[in-house]
């Protein structure tokens, strides 16, 4: 989203907050438009959706109201409303910064984050379902019409509901030095079998290079230690996860629909029909 094109100011005003305010454009991504707000000492986070999703940002605030009431780390939520017909939400500015920043800096920190990564993930399945979360597409049909997967998953005793993160890797979530410190864009929540979570979160350690670009071998080192501290620290509070092929095939072939749109895009360089294919060669496999 452009956010240049959209007045931050104005649209505090339509949340109730007022006076004299200093707004720095945060990097959103496709979906949503970000400013970091600074009013005094008070510092929040001002996130914008587009028009057609005012049912996501009930949906986030549902989710992270929820896991807030069980004391995980999330953005606590001041305000929500709308500027123009566009959904907007008025956060806490968390500590920390993106997992996949502290690990560049700091590769040596991959086991201890990826444990309570994968700790937090657990805590998440364990939460009940909102009870006001709005209407949302099932979690399998976000891999499309894929027939064979679609019984494959059939054939399994299901686990759950729980409630799915569905975009939780390390961009996505805050690290104060050593310490994890939130959890954020809940945009894809939704209830489902935890095991899809726990493979789209693979899938997108696998795939999509955090950060985004082409990733060296001391980062994929530093990824692949992450992804065992992470998988470490989810067993110790969840118990063994399991087989999770037919999840992993399932998000894969998420990935595909879901990046498939943005291959050539600006903004994902990265992305190119050869990532493409090793996603589908995962898939298949």
């Amino acid at each position: 989203m452009e956010a240049e094109k959209l007045d931050p100011v104005a649209i505090l005003e339509s949340l109730g907050l007022n006076g004299p305010v200093h707004t720095t454009p945060v990097t959103g991504g496709l979906d949503a438009a970000i400013w970091k707000i600074e009013r005094g000492t008070e510092t929040y986070a001002l996130r914008v959706l587009r028009p057609e999703q005012a049912p996501v940002a009930k949906r986030e605030a549902a989710a992270m109201a929820t896991a807030a009431a069980a004391g995980l780390p999330v953005p606590h939520v001041h305000a929500t409303g709308s500027w123009q017909g566009r959904p907007a939400t008025l956060l806490d500015w968390c500590a920390g910064r993106p997992m996949a920043d502290e690990l560049q800096s700091h590769p040596w920190r991959a086991w201890t984050l990826g444990v309570q990564m994968g700790r937090t993930q657990a805590a998440i399945h364990a939460l009940p379902i909102p009870n006001a979360f709005p209407d949302v597409t099932p979690w399998r049909d976000l891999a499309g019409p894929n027939e064979p997967i679609r019984a494959w998953l059939d054939r399994i005793p299901p686990r759950g509901p729980a409630l799915l993160h569905l975009d939780y890797h390390p961009l996505n979530v805050l690290a104060d030095g050593a310490r994890l410190s939130a959890v954020l864009d809940w945009a894809n929540s939704r209830p489902g079998d935890p095991r899809a979570d726990i493979a789209r979160t693979v899938s997108i350690l696998q795939f999509a290079p955090v950060p985004a670009r082409p990733v060296g071998i001391a980062a994929r080192g530093t990824i692949r230690l992450l992804q065992a501290g992470w998988r470490r620290g989810y067993e110790r509070v969840a118990g063994p996860i399991g087989d999770l092929a037919p999840f992993y095939a399932w998000a894969g072939a998420m990935m595909e629909r879901d990046l498939a749109p943005r291959v050539g895009h600006p903004g994902a360089a990265w992305l190119t029909e050869a990532h493409m294919d090793r996603i589908r060669g995962w898939t298949e496999q």
